[in-house]
Order: structure tokens, then sequence, then C-alpha cells
């Protein structure tokens, strides 16, 4: 199972994100700090050079050994004649990377098959990486961080799914009761109007029920 890391956001407000989610956080700066576990402290990412170096910016890479130029003991004659004798041993092709849909359906099956959270959650920021316009992606992962709480990445997640699907009445639908669940009244009610007007069912029962027009 993967690890959620804790992360404090501009606006105060606190939550569980997976690895690929924080460094495109540290990236477009809309964290302040997150919570390193290996020295149990919070970080500030404006002023912490190691993390930033994780994200994808210059730092120091790994020492790489220089076989070049490294010298070998003799092999013996015997190991020089089986060497000749064996055919040489194939090595297995590594699998092939996943696709972005692969991503995507494996986070699916997690999320609403095997009930594992983070792994979903993963799943789906892997598949964005992947494909930046994956509208379902992000919808998904939007409801995944609702389910642990995280409701401003669910948010930002439901967001960023109506900007590639602006009329899809659903996600303005799943986003408005993001919204209540903040306390955002206002923004939770244009959701659901917006939702409404574009024919979602839930939405117009919901504002039918209090006697609202859409």
């Amino acid at each position: 199972m993967d690890t959620l890391i804790s992360v404090r956001y501009r606006n105060n407000r606190e939550g569980l994100v997976d690895d690929v989610t924080l460094n495109d956080l540290i990236r477009t700066g809309r964290i302040r700090q997150f919570y390193r576990l290996s020295e149990d402290r919070w970080v500030d990412i404006d002023i912490d050079p190691v993390r930033k170096s994780e994200a994808g910016q210059p730092g120091l890479g790994r020492r790489v050994t220089d076989k070049k130029n490294q010298v070998l003991p003799p092999a013996s004659p015997r190991r020089f004649l089986d060497r000749l004798r064996k055919p040489p041993t194939q090595t297995p092709a590594p699998p092939a990377p996943l696709t972005a849909r692969e991503w995507f359906d494996q986070g699916f099956l997690l999320l609403f098959t095997t009930d594992d959270i983070p792994g979903a959650i993963r799943s789906f920021a892997m598949a964005i990486r992947l494909d930046p316009d994956y509208a379902r992606a992000y919808l998904n992962r939007g409801m995944a961080y609702e389910r642990i709480g995280n409701l401003q990445q669910a948010v930002e997640d439901f967001s960023r799914a109506i900007d590639l699907e602006p009329e899809e009445g659903k996600i303005y639908y799943i986003r408005s009761v993001a919204h209540r669940h903040l306390g955002m009244a206002k923004e939770a009610m244009e959701d659901l109007k917006k939702a409404a007007a574009l024919g979602y069912r839930s939405a117009r029962e919901t504002l039918r029920s209090i006697r609202i027009d859409w």
C-alpha cells in the first residue's frame, strides 16, 4: 500500500496526498509545507532545497561507477571454454510500462473494488502524469481524495476535470457536494445550478426539493 503524505496548502487547509501529486503541488507552489516522515518534521517548501531537487529541480545525481576502466581478474581456461560451449542466456525483456488508460483502470479497480484508496490515488496520479488532459482520471482521483477527507485537493481535481469537460453536468454536481462540505455554500449552489442547467437529473431533483429554479 502506498503511503500518503500530509501537506498544508496556501489557504491553511491540510490534507493527505500521494508522492506524485506532492511533486506537482511543490512545482506549482500550491502548498506551504509537507510532513517528511523520515525526519519527523514539517518542511517549508520555500526554503527546503532537498525536496526541490526531488521534485525535478537541478540537484546532485547518484554517483555512477566508471566501469569502462575497471580491471577484471583473468578468467580460468576452463571457465572460458564453458562460456564458448554454452549458448548465451537471453535476458527477458522488461515489461512494457503501463499506459495512462491502464493506470486509470488499475486506480478504478483499487478505488471501487479493493478500497485501497492510497493505491488508487497514486494510480490516477500516474495516469495524469502520462496524460495531463485525462478528465476522468482527475474526477476519480478527486473522489478518492474526498474519501480520505482532503476536500481541498478533491475540489482542485474536480475543477481541472471541469476545465477539460465543461459540459459534463455530473462533475459540477460532485464538486457542489465537496464545496458544501467545505462550508462554501455559494459555490455549492452555483455548481448545483450549473449541473441542473446541463441536464443532470440528481441536481434538478435536489433543487426541486428546496424549491429553487435553475
